[in-house]
């Protein structure tokens, strides 16, 4: 990135930001120049514009105009989503793609249609990929103040769950994943009308990956099983046949933690993915791959969620109940 690149990206943060009036990250995009935070951000921009022209400038656009109304929590949690969308964005322009490879942001099928996040067009074939990020503050803040957690439906009551175990009971966040896998489906219809486009649902949650992985596979009610909470009106288990594979990625509690200039565990910043040997991410194949998907897999540092190497980490695996055991120090 040249310092010209970075000088109008930081111009054009700053000057939207204005505009905009209260942001969450005013401080670190303009009270302290050359933040760490808001230089991790830029820098992410800038490499997807290297790839894909415009779309870097677009995401920063939009990050720098959610605002407008001090300490509004809904625009922080907005703020978590395009970050999630940059981040992923970022990992799958900038990987080996072969000469001629386009990018498309925000792509519509039909005139007016859906639109997911991104499309990639190769010489041979296409990928488009659609990214989501819960809200999950209330939810991060329940877990810090219930002994009990329930990680998906079907499983233990949360009656039982509250009378086995001191202090309220955290229930599991699975309708916004319901929610993630129906609106992919729907904007991923279009798209494929062409046999050779593949499809990918990444999903950004936080640290506690046992969450999705729950709501997603476990036997007894799991939305990528046939006994599925979510039915058809024939009673049988909803299928998402216009997704291939499904990404959970663990990465929100970085950006948190970054936003706040608290200890990251080891990344250096924001948007910081991590290493060969770092904790991985994790992928469901709903439709035996495609070979398009295997490289940005890779990318996204994904190991298939049943891999057996997983097996034996508590936290890749279906949870029925967890109970958190407070410290000395009160904290969880």
């Amino acid at each position: 990135m040249t310092e010209v690149e970075y000088d109008r990206l930081v111009e054009l943060s700053m000057e939207t930001m204005m505009k905009t009036g209260f942001h969450w990250f005013q401080h670190q995009f303009i009270t302290v120049p050359h933040h760490l935070f808001a230089a991790s951000i830029l820098r992410a921009c800038a490499s997807i514009d290297r790839a894909a022209p415009n779309i870097g400038m677009d995401l920063l656009r939009e990050l720098s105009s959610i605002g407008g109304r001090d300490r509004h929590e809904p625009h922080y949690e907005q703020l978590l989503q395009k970050l999630s969308e940059i981040l992923v964005i970022e990992r799958i322009v900038s990987a080996s793609w072969p000469v001629g490879t386009t990018f498309e942001h925000e792509p519509s099928a039909i005139p007016g249609g859906p639109r997911p996040e991104l499309l990639v067009t190769t010489p041979t074939d296409r990928l488009v990929v659609e990214v989501k990020t819960p809200s999950l503050l209330q939810h991060i803040r329940n877990r810090a103040e219930n002994r009990t957690h329930l990680p998906y439906r079907g499983g233990l009551s949360s009656e039982l769950a509250g009378a086995s175990a001191e202090g309220g009971v955290t229930l599991p966040r699975d309708n916004p994943i319901l929610d993630f896998l129906k609106d992919a489906e729907r904007k991923f219809a279009g798209f494929r009308a062409d046999p050779d486009t593949a499809s990918l649902l990444v999903i950004v949650w936080d640290d506690h990956i046992y969450e999705p992985i729950s709501t997603l596979v476990n036997q007894g009610t799991g939305l990528l099983t046939p006994n599925s909470f979510a039915k058809r009106p024939d009673g049988q288990a909803l299928t998402f046949p216009n997704i291939d594979s499904v990404v959970a990625i663990r990465h929100m509690h970085y950006f948190i933690a970054a936003s706040r200039d608290e200890w990251m565990d080891g990344r250096a910043h924001a948007m910081d993915f991590g290493i060969d040997g770092d904790v991985p991410n994790v992928s469901f194949d709903l439709a035996n791959g495609r070979s398009l998907l295997q490289p940005v897999l890779e990318r996204l540092r994904a190991m298939p969620h049943d891999d057996p190497g997983l097996k034996n980490f508590a936290e890749y695996n279906p949870q029925d109940v967890v109970f958190w055991v407070p410290h000395s120090n009160s904290q969880r």
